[in-house]
Formats: structure tokens, sequence, C-alpha cells
């Protein structure tokens, strides 16, 4: 059976610069697959290329075995593929329930302006069921940003579901969160795949949440792969381990 995604041989240059050099790996459909790296280690970049913010300097992107390289973020996403961000993106002056609608809108339409004629309409059926999916049903009426840090990053995972997409690129879903905040987080991520079939792309720091939810995790260092495998050969390879010394990852 094909790779849900795959990617082959994937480079991109800045200028003089080589961010993301011969990167290879296959997501299956179904799968939490990981990828980690010290800072600067291309992630971001990696991430901007497969979601279409960048065009690729080399290798390519296939996506239900299409490809995808090159392709527009608007394209992209319109293939099944959703993405969210490490910092919180919801528009705070509005309320949960508007900001769910408005991602709604702009997935169906991808026009801009569509939410002004649409937001009065009742909109999708599934807002009120993906709001109780990620457990801002008792909070839709309230302004976005007056919502706790970690319940903004989750409104922001609901945002993605409302694409109803196949693939979901998370970066960093963890960053900023606090320590029950983070299981909350991960218990999210795994009910994604389990309850509503979704794939898993994931960009993440925090080593406890990688290891506790990823089925495989490929590791990246100045751009360039070291290992791909489960998490329990990853933390044990030798070449991983020193790649992260002095930094500060729980690998226990």
């Amino acid at each position: 059976m094909a790779h849900m995604l795959e990617v082959q041989s994937l480079s991109r240059r800045f200028g003089g610069l080589t961010a993301v050099s011969e990167v290879s790996f296959s997501v299956d459909k179904g799968e939490i697959f990981g990828i980690i790296g010290p800072n600067g280690a291309g992630k971001s970049t990696l991430f901007n290329v497969i979601a279409g913010h960048y065009r690729p300097s080399a290798g390519t992107v296939a996506f239900e075995g299409k490809d995808i390289s090159g392709r527009t973020s608007d394209e992209i996403a319109r293939r099944g593929i959703a993405r969210t961000f490490q910092a919180v993106n919801v528009f705070t002056q509005h309320t949960a329930e508007e900001n769910l609608r408005r991602a709604d809108v702009a997935h169906r339409s991808h026009n801009p302006f569509a939410y002004i004629s649409e937001r009065n309409r009742s909109g999708s059926a599934n807002l009120n069921e993906v709001a109780r999916f990620i457990g801002v049903a008792d909070v839709l009426g309230g302004a976005a940003g007056s919502l706790a840090y970690g319940l903004q990053k989750i409104l922001g995972i609901g945002m993605a579901i409302m694409a109803s997409p196949k693939l979901i690129l998370m970066d960093e879903p963890a960053a900023g969160l606090n320590p029950s905040e983070k299981k909350t987080a991960a218990k999210l991520i795994r009910r994604l795949r389990d309850e509503r079939g979704i794939t898993i792309l994931l960009v993440e720091h925090d080593m406890p949440l990688v290891m506790g939810v990823c089925d495989r995790i490929l590791v990246i260092n100045q751009g360039k792969p070291i290992t791909t495998g489960a998490p329990t050969a990853v933390k044990a390879n030798p070449a991983v381990i020193e790649a992260y010394l002095g930094e500060e990852y729980e690998f226990a």
C-alpha cells in the first residue's frame, strides 16, 4: 500500500545556506509521526516546504500518491492537509465560535471575503461537534483572547479540524503549555488519530510528549537526517544522543 505522505531527497536552500538537505521519509495513514532536532535543525523549514509555504530547491513531496511539490499552500490544503502553528493563531477579539466558523468558511471557499457573507448563516453542521471534541463547547461565546493559553492552542487545532483533513501538520503543539496542558494536548493528538482517523505529522521539542504519542520519529540535525525509527530505538541511538549533548531534552 502506498504511503500517505512520501518525502524524497528534499532540500531547501536560501542563497548559500542549505536549511534542509536530502531529507527522505514516509508517513503511513493512521500514523503519528514525529520530527525532532535541535533549534536550527531545519524542522520548521521542512514543514513549510511540505505545507507549500516554500518551494523545494530539490526533491519531491507526494501526498496520496500524487506529487504536490511546489504547490501553493491553498492547493495543498484542498487536497486534505491542514496545519497548526507554534504560536497561537486565533482571532483574539472574536469568540471561539467565530474562530471555528471563520476556519470552516475559509477551508470551504478559500475566499478571504467569504466570511463576511456567510458569518450569519448556520455554518457547518459539525462546528458544535468539533467544539465538544476539543473541549471548548462551554466557552464558545467568549472572546478567544480571554481563554487560557492552552485552550487557545487547542482552539487552533479545532480550526484545523474544521477542514476535515486527512493529515494535520502540527508545529510544536506543546510550546508554552504547562504540564497539565501538555497532558491534555497529548491526549487530544491521540484522539485525533484514534477517533477521527486523522494522520499526524508532528514537530515538537517536548520529548516526553513525543516519545509518548509518536509511532515513529525522524531526527534531523543541521538540515540532515540522522535516523528514523520507533521511539525506543531513537532515544537509544548513539548518534542522536551525541547530537543532543548540551540540549535540555529528557530521553529517560
